[in-house]
């Protein structure tokens, strides 16, 4: 017979069991299956991540090799290049971790968020819309638990 984790206190329920028998959780959304647009959003956080992670190494490249163009000075130079590592790293991390999140109503609010931040980048933004679209829908809402 089918069963289910609880994922707060890892006790195994019965798959016909709403609430857990330990610890009073809401169980039901554990069973539902994935969203149609997990998938998505699995990709748009990998291309994410990745595009962050190229950041930081330009960032990393322009503080070593103090590239010079005219009519900068090495000054504004070196800020960009720390512009680039502080930004590659602080977004590079929550992308790669979105996929990995549990399935509460927290990593639905994360992933929101991630969401949030494509559209503030015009080239992202026409990935960003109907992801977005879609993760307001309330199968991907149920998923997480949120009602």
């Amino acid at each position: 017979m089918p069963s289910v984790k609880c994922l707060d206190c890892g006790l195994v329920n019965w798959d016909d069991v709403a609430i857990c028998k330990r610890c009073g959780s809401n169980l039901t959304h554990l069973s539902q299956p994935k969203p149609r647009v997990w998938p998505w959003y699995v990709a748009y956080c990998a291309f994410m991540a990745v595009m962050y992670l190229v950041c930081l190494v330009l960032g990393l490249w322009v503080l070593i090799a103090e590239p010079t163009r005219p009519g900068t000075s090495a000054e504004e130079t070196r800020l960009t290049g720390y512009v680039f590592v502080a930004f590659g790293f602080l977004l590079a991390i929550p992308f790669a971790a979105g996929p990995f999140l549990p399935r509460k109503p927290w990593a639905w609010i994360f992933g929101l968020v991630l969401i949030c931040v494509g559209l503030t980048s015009l080239c992202c933004l026409p990935a960003a819309i109907p992801l977005l679209l879609s993760w307001l829908k309330p199968e991907t809402k149920s998923y997480f638990g949120r009602s």
